[in-house]
């Protein structure tokens, strides 16, 4: 027998994308968005996630266009770390890419940060996206998975908010 969508039952739950869980603005599917912001004179963009933070312990992920032009050099790293497995991500390899007009080389690596404690006391661990440049060496940004996968969401919007600002 067929079953009907819950919350639409006008549909099949086979071809629901509620009940797939393929609906855009979903926790499965997230809809990013991109909200321009300013602080101190200085242009400034922030990702949202269904309208709201993208991530439950950072409540503003927002940046300027040194971190917009890094992030966006970086797109085929992002790809990759947030659509990737697990055993993926801790496999993955560091690279080098560069950010033309500035003449500067980001080095993109993994590296475990904690992220949430069991009651039984025991720490987590998950990979996190590292970004450092050279050659200073300064590490500017860490994205876990659903950053990286908001940034890649949000590209052309990033890219033309850049060509505004940068």
């Amino acid at each position: 027998m067929c079953e009907k969508c819950d919350k639409f039952p006008s549909l099949l739950k086979r071809d629901c994308a509620h009940c797939r869980g393929t609906a855009r603005g979903t926790r499965e599917n997230p809809n990013f968005s991109l909200v321009e912001t300013s602080e101190n004179g200085f242009p400034l963009v922030e990702i949202l996630k269904n309208g709201g933070p993208v991530h439950r312990f950072d409540s503003h992920f927002r940046f300027g266009v040194r971190k917009a032009e890094m992030l966006l050099a970086c797109l085929p790293a992002l790809k990759e770390f947030g659509w990737s497995g697990n055993c993926e991500r801790l496999q993955f390899d560091s690279r080098l890419f560069v950010i033309p007009r500035r003449r500067t080389r980001i080095l993109i690596f993994v590296e475990m940060h904690e992220d949430f404690e069991y009651s039984t006391g025991e720490l987590i661990q998950r990979p996190w996206l590292m970004f450092q440049e050279l050659p200073s060496g300064e590490v500017h940004l860490g994205l876990g998975i659903m950053k990286s996968r908001a940034v890649w969401s949000v590209q052309d919007e990033l890219g033309d908010w850049l060509a505004r600002y940068g």
